[in-house]
């Protein structure tokens, strides 16, 4: 049950209770300037096991005093409404600083209550226990049973007898209907809302039993009632909690003590019965009363909020529109302000849209002309996309030459090394033979065999210098074609570079100035095949010679390659309003420019290495014939010591002939090993140049595949090209075909612009007055809504209270009524009967409820009164 509920649940309980009792001020001592007012909190289980008690108090400060004394056995005690400050003295008394005003305390205690309730459960006519029954359903039966503890010793007709406290014990719980049904109370009432049952019963526990009536003849028969019991038909049980108020001052209104004699109390009863008869009916007057004012309250109070929210509603708008009006006035005068520049410039746009339609007709001629270069430029690339492998198989072949050619070179660098250790070898020999001749006479037997070896040498030595030469030839025809191939490659890489450069600005120009742009492609074209045919033929080639390939086999490959062309056909791609395929196209043709640029950076270098590479093989080239010449003088010298030698008689006459001979040996030695050191170098350079040129040509390798790729993204963009100007040409036809509309429209423009300002004048001096009065009508809204809050809020209240009132006045007129019936009726018969027994057991009971002040403890000239409100705890199903 939500906090709410219970606390409306005690409300009316307080509300009927206080209609129920008597209500008399407290009568205190003339001296008393204190009062305590005292509520007993207790929570409990299900069964109504104590389980917490919380006491508060209040203390009231008739006499403005300064400090207030109280007696209390409470812990844990604190200020709830203030911070007044006390003292707890070691009598238990408590001194409180209070500056005048009034305290308020609580405090916790373990002392045992006077009163208690128990709760019992039946389903179906057994027992149960509060948490089995819990999602049950079948007959439920609660009966609460009131027990009071709390008794005092009075004297009865001069004998001591032990009288309880009275106390008047209440019970109400909330039963949901669509829970509980056919709900019957015995000692209570049930009420209903249409959506929930209240039961309220009462007891008063302890009373009958200090009465004593059934020991009088005539009150036998009456019940003094301390329990309740509760039947219903329920589904799916649960319960919320249930509360009880327990309070004394029942037979306070009484003032038994001050009857004298059965004559004062038969005036009293007379007076007690006529005023209960005249109570029962206002009771009932009044009842029938409140209900028709809580019948009206529901109609008046859906009014009131109906009123609020309206009024609420009215006043968010009109502060809307209060906020805004600065806005409105602002935009009314920026409004005039553009209607008179509206109306200058209607006629300039008039003259604009006039010379605009012209050009958009111009526009349409040019871009005509930009679609039909866009459809020739789409078909050239696809041409060049398509012959673009046979290019890079040439550029292929020609790196591969590269790479044979620089391991010849290494190879020829070997054998020149070779060759020249062995003229160095022959030309020491040589020498070493002269300047031992003169004394190798003795040795002449065996010159012949000798001489023999040396002319076989310079024979093959004349041999091996013919081939050296005619490899070097060879090598500088190689360098020579090669070089050719170069320069013919960089020619074509330039071509490929001006054209894209030239397709990419024209691309560009035309996105930028949205112009059409006019280039004569077909003779570019044309152009770069027949120099991209005839540079593929002079690289194929180089890379045959290069490859060391055989004439009849190189002629072969030539012949197959004829009939592969290579067809360059450059494209203008152009869009129009939506330009990303263009710039696209653009940085595919900036990158093949770039490639094409890297290309001709690397072919300088190239043609250096190749320029220093053909000197070294010239000068190689006239080593390798100095060498041819020394070979035949030393050959010559050779034969020339053979005839010496062939006459041995003249011993004299050989040894001049032969030194002669071996002088010749030594000049053609001399000649022969005179250009080792070029030889050498020049290698050297030969390896390193075509080593520098192979990497160029890897290079340039690489750089190919960068072109195929350019070429095939500069295809795409062409199609893009032409795809966007045969968009572009049906915009403007469409842009075209409403010039003479937008010309008559600009006319009316005009015209209207000039009657739309003298509106516009109107409009801000209407603007003004209607500024004033939203000014007003906010400030009035305000009021209302204000007005209309405070009445919502009242009639909620109101309702609240009449809801009250009407079960309160009914709880009244049929307590009254039973109370007049069962209890004053009868005691007014019973005034013949044993008046003086009935009257000290009343004067008995009334001591013992003024006697009972607080809970707690009590000081001495303190007046006060105590209730108990004890709430057990609820039942659901987990």
């Amino acid at each position: 049950m939500k906090r709410k509920n219970v606390q409306a649940l005690l409300v009316g309980m307080a509300v009927m209770m206080s209609v129920i009792l008597p209500t008399s001020p407290i009568l205190a001592a003339e001296n008393t300037q204190t009062e305590k007012e005292q509520t007993v909190y207790v929570t409990a289980d299900e069964n109504g096991n104590s389980e917490n008690v919380i006491v508060s108090n209040w203390l009231k400060n008739k006499g403005k005093e300064k400090t207030l004394k109280d007696k209390s056995s409470l812990t844990d005690i604190e200020n709830v409404k203030g911070d007044e400050t006390f003292k707890q003295n070691s009598d238990g008394t408590l001194t409180w600083n209070t500056d005048g005003g009034d305290i308020y305390y609580q405090g916790t205690t373990g002392k045992k209550l006077p009163v208690s309730v128990k709760l019992t459960y039946y389903l179906d006519g057994k027992e149960i226990q509060a948490s089995d029954l819990a999602g049950k359903s079948g007959k439920v039966k609660i009966r609460i049973d009131y027990e009071n503890t709390e008794k005092r010793t009075e004297e009865v007709n001069g004998k001591k007898e032990e009288i309880y406290t009275p106390f008047m014990m209440m019970t109400a719980m909330i039963l949901p209907a669509d829970t509980f049904t056919n709900v019957e109370i015995t000692n209570g009432k049930v009420l209903s809302d249409g959506t929930n049952d209240i039961a309220v019963g009462y007891g008063f526990p302890g009373l009958s039993d200090s009465l004593k009536l059934s020991d009088m003849k005539e009150l036998d028969d009456m019940e003094i009632p301390d329990y309740v019991e509760l039947t219903a038909d329920v589904k799916d049980f649960s319960l919320g909690m249930t509360a009880t108020i327990a309070a004394t001052g029942l037979l306070e209104d009484l003032n038994l003590g001050e009857t004298a004699n059965t004559d004062d109390l038969k005036k009293k009863l007379d007076t007690l019965t006529d005023s209960s008869t005249a109570l029962v009916k206002g009771s009932k007057e009044l009842q029938e009363g409140i209900a028709a004012l809580d019948s009206s309250a529901d109609t008046f109070v859906n009014g009131l909020n109906s009123a609020d929210d309206g009024a609420g509603k009215l006043k968010n708008g009109i502060d809307t529109m209060n906020n805004s009006k600065g806005e409105l006035l602002d935009g009314i005068a920026q409004l005039t302000a553009g209607m008179n520049s509206l109306e200058g410039g209607a006629g300039q746009l008039r003259d604009g849209i006039s010379a605009y339609t012209d050009g958009t007709s111009k526009l349409g001629s040019g871009i005509t002309q930009v679609a039909d270069g866009a459809a020739a430029l789409n078909s050239g690339m696809e041409t060049l996309d398509e012959k673009k492998g046979t290019l890079l198989d040439g550029i292929g072949q020609l790196s591969a030459g590269g790479t044979q050619l620089a391991a010849g070179s290494e190879s020829l660098k070997q054998g020149v090394q070779a060759y020249t250790a062995g003229t160095a070898q022959l030309d020491a020999g040589l020498g070493k033979l002269q300047s031992e001749l003169g004394g190798s006479v003795g040795q002449a037997s065996k010159l012949p065999e000798a001489i023999q070896s040396l002319t076989d040498g310079a024979g093959q030595l004349i041999q091996g210098a013919e081939t050296l030469k005619e490899g070097m030839t060879q090598a500088e025809g190689a360098a020579g074609k090669l070089g050719a191939s170069v320069t013919g490659l960089k020619t074509a890489a330039q071509t490929v570079g001006d054209l894209s450069g030239q397709a990419a600005g024209m691309i560009e120009n035309f996105v930028n100035s949205q112009t059409t742009p006019s280039v004569d492609t077909n003779a570019v074209n044309e152009q770069a095949s027949a120099q991209a045919n005839e540079q593929q033929y002079n690289n194929v080639a180089a890379a045959l010679d290069a490859a060391g390939v055989s004439e009849e086999e190189k002629q072969a490959v030539l012949a197959n390659l004829g009939g592969i062309g290579v067809s360059v056909d450059v494209k203008v791609p152009v869009t129009y309003g939506d330009n990303s395929g263009a710039a696209d196209t653009i940085q595919g043709l900036q990158q093949i420019q770039g490639a094409m640029t890297a290309v001709n950076g690397q072919i300088p270098e190239a043609e250096a290495v190749l320029s220093e590479a053909e000197a070294q093989l010239h000068t190689m080239k006239e080593g390798a014939a100095s060498a041819a010449a020394g070979a035949e003088t030393l050959q010559k010298g050779a034969w020339s010591l053979k005839e010496a030698a062939g006459s041995m008689g003249n011993l004299t006459s050989l040894s001049e002939k032969l030194q002669k001979a071996v002088g010749e040996l030594k000049k053609g030695s001399e000649a022969l090993t005179a250009k080792n050191t070029e030889l050498n170098a020049g290698a050297v350079s030969v390896a390193s140049g075509a080593s520098s040129l192979n990497a160029g040509l890897q290079q340039m390798s690489e750089g190919a595949g960068q072109l195929s790729g350019g070429i095939a993204q500069l295809t795409q963009g062409s199609s893009a090209l032409q795809a966007g100007t045969q968009q572009l040409q049906t915009g403007v036809n469409a842009l075209t075909a409403k010039n003479d509309s937008l010309n008559s429209g600009a006319a009316g423009l005009a015209q209207g612009s000039s009657e739309l300002l003298k509106g516009g004048s109107a409009l801000a001096a209407g603007g003004n007055v209607l500024s004033d009065g939203i000014s007003q009508l906010a400030d009035g809204a305000a009021a209302l809504k204000d007005g209309t809050s405070q009445l919502a809020a009242g009639g909620k209240e109101l309702k609240g209270g009449t809801a009250k009132l009407k079960d309160g006045s009914t709880q009244l007129r049929d307590g009254m009524e039973k109370f007049d019936k069962e209890g004053v009726q009868k005691l007014a018969d019973m005034v013949n009967g044993d008046v003086k027994t009935v009257l000290d057991r009343l004067k008995a009971v009334e001591n013992a409820d003024k006697s009972y002040k607080a809970f707690d403890g009590q000081s001495e000239n303190v007046d006060g009164k105590v209730k108990f409100v004890i709430e057990t705890a609820g039942i659901e199903a987990e």
